[in-house]
């Protein structure tokens, strides 16, 4: 970053705003101390900069924050942060989860915002699992 031909060579001050002020001073406070300090709510950006920085046991605590806070209206919006994120722990939980409320999460908007391949890679795991037997 500091060789050559960057502009950041001749500045004292270098931004990162990818994510909000919480989640950096959550995720340095994490370095130094192993804690995360931060709302729930804030978890999944968290994990995001996580996944960024490689931060594979922080990564972890984010899916356990978030598994916490997983219900019928969110958990198809979890599903598909898990798959982005490559979150196999988020994603099996989060499909079991849907599996147990097949009729609402399917209903709900967050499931209707799921992108084409989400959705059938969804269904084709629940025929699996056996949801569509009569």
């Amino acid at each position: 970053m500091f060789q050559n031909n960057w502009a950041e060579n001749n500045q004292s001050i270098i931004e990162h705003d990818q994510f909000s002020y919480i989640v950096y001073k959550a995720f340095l406070k994490y370095l130094y101390t192993d804690v995360i300090d931060l709302p729930v709510e804030k978890a999944i950006e968290l994990l995001d900069l996580a996944n960024a920085y490689c931060e594979s046991n922080l990564k972890k605590h984010c899916i356990r924050m978030i598994k916490r806070g997983i219900t019928v209206a969110n958990v198809a919006y979890l599903y598909s942060i898990a798959i982005e994120y490559n979150a196999e722990e988020l994603e099996e939980f989060c499909f079991k989860f849907a599996l147990n409320h097949m009729t609402a999460v399917t209903q709900t908007e967050n499931f209707a915002k799921l992108d084409e391949n989400t959705v059938k890679t969804f269904i084709i795991k629940a025929g699996k699992a056996g949801v569509f037997k009569t």
